[in-house]
């Protein structure tokens, strides 16, 4: 990504591939730290954001404009946040992970 403005993208490549596997197949992947922090701090982001959202309409009905828009505008920005760090650790499970038969009955 060399725009940190624009979210981190699935590459093509890895949907493509990933769409070619069966639903059923089963699958070794090896993930680093990065990858699990991406997912980790993504949802906790998320649930950050939900919180700022309840803010916003909470500072809404009690018509403090100011406090809405910041609190709006926070949720905007943990939303991109946790889009691009989700993306992330997609991309890297669609890219990382390689069909395997262990396991299978």
């Amino acid at each position: 990504m060399t725009d940190p403005t624009e979210p981190a993208q699935i590459s093509t490549e890895a949907l493509q591939r990933w769409q070619t596997l069966a639903p059923d197949t089963r699958l070794e992947l090896a993930l680093t730290k990065a990858d699990l922090d991406n997912l980790l701090l993504g949802l906790r982001n998320i649930v950050i954001g939900q919180n700022e959202l309840v803010t916003a309409v909470s500072a809404h009905i009690a018509q403090d404009g100011e406090q809405a828009i910041e609190s709006m505008m926070s949720a905007g920005d943990l939303c991109r946040i946790s889009f691009d760090k989700i993306n992330t650790f997609i991309s890297a499970v669609m890219a990382g992970a390689t069909p395997t038969d262990k396991g299978a009955a």
